[in-house]
């Protein structure tokens, strides 16, 4: 079993040789790409990309071997403030038009939140805010279907997007397979009793044929919220998600989401240890 990284959790940036030689050398073979984070400066933060950039980037990865098999732009679809909304909308857009340029199909995001700060607010939950969020996906799945690429969808607690059965109700109202789903049971964790493996398992019964990739991240759950651990540190059962995984879908995309800075060399030796036994 193969596991892959958020590319910008190797410090290299602004470099897309240099950065694929490194995952090379950590042995990796498929990647989520985030240009606001990994060409910050190349990219003004993200905001300007281009055909020949991301043919820079397709072209360096490819000799060393590497797939970018998400290519992040992750924005705020419902920010409040609609200016900045259109601009970040058109930003996504624009992301989908040159996704085969960076060699992926698929753009990823989260849904946002009402307030720009992402303080947690009941006030992303209402079903008006639902169904907004829902019309917004679906204009972005318009364009996806235009320029033949894909929208991964990453549904979080703090999101309108929060659980299974709001991503049900997504995926019912926009049957299109343009839409696909970066599932992160981490993510849907809304009390210290829940379990990631059984979140795991009801969205792979629930919709597995849309899930496109999989985050995988270990935490311990603490005055309402989770905090990210060490893979192997927290109270995540990670061998376990491996194990489900890849019994229901062998070879889809697992990527480790979030790994902690100052210790990314152990959480990267316990995954590939777990992924070998598996």
């Amino acid at each position: 079993m193969q596991i892959g990284i958020r590319a910008h959790d190797i410090h290299i940036f602004d470099n897309p040789e240099k950065l694929a030689i490194s995952l090379k050398e950590h042995d990796f073979h498929y990647v989520q790409f985030a240009p606001r984070v990994s060409l910050s400066e190349l990219t003004h933060g993200g905001t300007k990309i281009n055909f020949g950039l991301g043919n820079r980037v397709k072209q360096a990865f490819d000799k060393q071997g590497i797939k970018i098999a998400v290519l992040g732009c992750y924005i705020n679809i419902i920010d409040p403030d609609l200016t900045k909304r259109e601009q970040v909308l058109t930003q996504f857009k624009k992301y989908l038009s040159l996704a085969h340029s960076f060699g992926t199909e698929l753009v990823a995001t989260e849904t946002g939140s009402v307030d720009p700060t992402f303080r947690k607010t009941p006030n992303n939950f209402t079903p008006i805010k639902i169904s907004e969020t829902i019309n917004v996906i679906h204009d972005l799945v318009t364009t996806a279907e235009k320029t033949g690429t894909l929208i991964g969808i990453e549904p979080g607690v703090n999101h309108p997007i929060y659980s299974l059965e709001v991503t049900k109700e997504l995926l019912q109202a926009i049957p299109s397979p343009n839409l696909q789903i970066i599932l992160d049971p981490g993510s849907l964790i809304m009390n210290p009793d829940d379990d990631p493996v059984q979140i795991l398992k009801r969205g792979i019964h629930d919709f597995g044929e849309r899930i496109y990739a999989y985050h995988i991240k270990d935490y311990i759950y603490h005055d309402n919220h989770i905090e990210i651990t060490p893979i192997g540190a927290g109270q995540a059962n990670i061998e376990s998600m491996l194990q489900t995984i890849n019994a229901e879908q062998p070879n889809a995309y697992v990527i480790a989401d979030e790994l902690s800075a100052n210790k990314i060399e152990v959480s990267l030796t316990r995954l590939q240890t777990m992924a070998q036994r598996i």
